[in-house]
């Protein structure tokens, strides 16, 4: 190992423990002695997320008492309450001592709990590396049916779903030691097709075909068009496809059988104005140049 190397792991060592140590000085300062061991010891662990268990197994005491230390620290805003005994640290918004952010994803896994779910539409882009703008918001598809939450200055939207339609995800890392269920790609783009308004409209799918066009498995995104069964779906796919000069013959061929007699928007939620596409059967809403520009930028 050379001297450079060794110079910035002793740096990079110098410098954790010195975070470590404005933790638990700025925390005994504001907090006491109680709540900045609780704190400290949950981000030297990366945990974010906790439990009152945990909180117990930190502290020593019983579980009241974490209960009680829980629940000062969430009304002076130190924390938030996700769900019935679980809780999330709030970052502190900046300085040396200032914690990590808890993981958006990690939250959206947290609120919903046992129930099956995937992290879908507009948050899938971005975990895929499909998006280029910034989110405020996280969408994952689900049975259950939950209220829009909004912590720490992030929506969280949960699509409601049977059971038999969640197919087509995978488990993601989203944090070196986290991970949630996301939809795949190709699930991904079928979603934003189906509910363009869950993912900033048509252009941000177009977008994310063009960034991933080499890591899509073409006969998978068939066979997933024809298992989702919507015909509008897989009419805006082989617009879209052809535009591009994407996927495959087979593919297209696959794609026009499945054109209804009925014509489609091509963004359903922008006005419904511009020509008719026989081929596809779409009023094209959105200028063919105008996507271009947008996918080329």
């Amino acid at each position: 190992m050379t001297n450079s190397v060794l110079c910035i792991i002793y740096v990079d060592i110098e410098h954790i423990l010195y975070i470590q140590h404005n933790f638990l000085a700025m925390f005994t300062k504001t907090l006491g002695a109680t709540s900045a061991h609780l704190l400290t010891a949950l981000a030297e662990r990366n945990q974010l997320v906790f439990s009152i268990t945990d909180a117990q197994e930190i502290l020593g005491g019983s579980y009241n008492a974490a209960l009680l230390a829980l629940g000062r620290l969430t009304e002076a805003g130190w924390l938030v309450r996700l769900t019935a005994g679980r809780y999330a640290i709030v970052p502190l918004s900046s300085g040396d001592a200032a914690l990590p952010q808890v993981n958006r994803y990690i939250i959206a896994r947290e609120l919903l709990g046992e129930s099956p779910y995937y992290i879908s539409h507009e948050s899938a882009l971005d975990i895929h590396n499909m998006l280029t703008r910034p989110i405020t918001r996280v969408i994952a598809t689900t049975p259950r049916r939950l209220k829009k939450r909004e912590i720490m200055s992030m929506s969280y939207r949960f699509v409601s779903a049977p059971l038999s339609s969640l197919w087509g995800y995978e488990s993601n890392w989203v944090t070196p030691y986290e991970q949630v269920n996301v939809s795949d790609l190709e699930r991904t783009i079928l979603d934003c097709l189906n509910r363009p308004d869950l993912c900033t409209g048509i252009s941000q799918v177009a977008v994310g075909l063009w960034m991933r066009q080499d890591d899509f498995k073409w006969d998978i995104l068939g066979h997933y068009t024809q298992k989702l069964g919507r015909h509008s779906v897989a009419q805006r796919l082989g617009y879209l496809l052809e535009l591009f000069d994407l996927g495959t013959p087979s593919l297209i061929e696959n794609l026009q059988k499945m054109v209804a007699s009925h014509y489609a928007s091509l963004d359903p939620f922008l006005p419904a104005q511009g020509p008719y596409l026989a081929r596809w059967r779409l009023r094209i809403n959105i200028e063919p140049e105008a996507l271009e520009t947008i996918v080329r930028t």
